[in-house]
């Protein structure tokens, strides 16, 4: 009897603060965006009026596009880059390996706010370092200045700032693979793509599908890298949906919508992570 709810005592406290700080507030949130918001107080019940007011707004659909696009460009990169650095630094040894990881692993473990203004104190400021080096080779740097360069650069400062949370898990999945297996391939004749396609691959997929699910939730949810980096600029070209949640009800006090949409936000994270509970469950 006593095994019997041990298992659930050990992980009572823990239940008991999602309940307190993530599920009361998002049922509360519910709650609060079926009323009429007035000076960010309720008045009258509306419904899904507010769902409604939010869905009609014609640069929603562009926004919710942008992100899909910076997601899934942010999420590659970071795990080809994650993955090229794993599989050269898993080759190192010694100082230069140890050296390696520590670059790469810093920008994930500073503030997000810090990383985001080196990188725009470096490169976006126009007497940044990085500026000035483009200069000398006659090269006009101006990442701000189109559409498509402010996106490149917010998908660029993302990436840097994470992949090191990549290189980790990747790095610690290449190390549990037995060796074994890869001298087994090499005396059967397989080349190196051969290797990494049919025993590496394989075997990593694991971090990268925790790698992906984490990552995808961090770009969908962050909202201090784009905010330091570009503040949603040049006109609305990098106003992702934190972005724009963040700027409804902290720019605009507009939170008969920013609620809906947060709402909306917190249903889709759940999603996300049911479908890497679903995808966990089908692997084993």
């Amino acid at each position: 009897m006593r095994s019997r709810f041990l298992g659930p005592l050990f992980v009572a406290p823990a239940m008991a603060l999602i309940l307190l700080l993530l599920m009361m507030p998002a049922a509360y949130g519910f709650y609060y965006s079926l009323f009429r918001i007035r000076f960010l107080q309720m008045t009258e019940f509306i419904g899904f009026g507010n769902y409604q007011r939010l869905f009609s707004d014609p640069d929603l659909v562009p926004i919710v596009l942008r992100t899909l696009v910076f997601t899934a460009s942010t999420v590659t990169l970071t795990l080809v880059v994650a993955m090229l650095l794993a599989l050269w630094i898993d080759r190192q040894t010694g100082f230069l390996a140890f050296s390696a990881q520590i670059v790469v692993i810093l920008p994930w473990v500073i503030s997000a706010v810090v990383a985001a203004l080196l990188f725009r104190w470096v490169f976006v400021s126009e007497i940044g370092i990085g500026r000035y080096l483009f200069s000398l080779v006659g090269v006009h740097f101006d990442p701000l200045s189109s559409a498509t360069s402010a996106m490149i650069l917010l998908i660029i400062v993302s990436a840097w700032r994470t992949v090191g949370y990549g290189l980790v898990l990747l790095l610690a999945g290449l190390k549990g693979i037995p060796t074994e297996y890869f001298e087994a391939a090499r005396v059967d004749g397989a080349s190196g793509v051969q290797i990494f396609r049919f025993i590496t691959l394989p075997m990593l997929k694991t971090p990268l599908l925790i790698a992906t699910v984490v990552l995808t939730l961090s770009y969908i949810n962050n909202v201090e890298t784009p905010l330091v980096t570009t503040a949603g600029g040049p006109g609305q070209a990098t106003n992702i949906l934190p972005l724009d949640l963040y700027s409804r009800a902290f720019a605009q006090y507009d939170f008969a919508t920013a609620i809906p949409l947060a709402i909306c936000m917190f249903v889709g994270n759940i999603l996300l992570v049911l479908g890497y509970v679903r995808l966990v469950g089908w692997r084993a």
